[in-house]
């Protein structure tokens, strides 16, 4: 976590997903208290993205294509995961790969799916797909915003890297 060295989250491929607060001399499953949220209980972890303003606030993504389930699913846990809230729209398509929150504000949200990039300007409430030139299908893998010059970078499988010109 950038707010605490000692904090560290880990995802994992069968739906493990986990916290140390201690550097990694105990860790807390953190899974179990998904339920309820109608995220599958053994979804890929697909990514987890702490936050830079509060350490109690942490963001996951969750992907069950391997089960033939395509949905976006997608978290956010206020309290270090005892309880979670999941983050919904009707403009996401495919499953979820990477979510990021801005270095700036902390409302601002990309989510990166098999079928598109998304973003949410007030914490996850509600999103839009991003255009920006970049493709229905373009199959975000990974998001990155640079420290110095706040471009938003989009990884794809495929498809290249887009970058987006200082987003603040």
């Amino acid at each position: 976590s950038p707010l605490d060295a000692n904090m560290i989250w880990v995802g994992t491929d069968d739906g493990n997903l986990q916290v140390t607060t201690d550097g990694g001399k105990t860790w807390t499953n953190v899974s179990p208290n998904l339920t309820g949220t109608g995220i599958p209980r053994q979804a890929w972890v697909s990514s987890v993205e702490p936050s830079a303003f509060d350490k109690q606030t942490i963001y996951a993504t969750f992907d069950h294509h391997m089960y033939g389930d395509h949905r976006t699913y997608a978290a956010r846990s206020n309290d270090m995961g005892k309880t979670w809230k999941r983050l919904e729209s009707t403009e996401f398509t495919g499953f979820a790969h990477k979510i990021r929150e801005d270095r700036i504000n902390r409302d601002l949200l990309f989510l990166g799916t098999e079928m598109g990039l998304f973003s949410s300007l007030d914490g996850g409430k509600i999103w839009f797909r991003m255009k920006n030139s970049i493709p229905w299908m373009a199959l975000v893998r990974d998001i990155q915003i640079h420290p110095k010059t706040h471009d938003l970078i989009v990884g794809t499988h495929g498809r290249g890297i887009y970058i987006i010109d200082d987003i603040s």
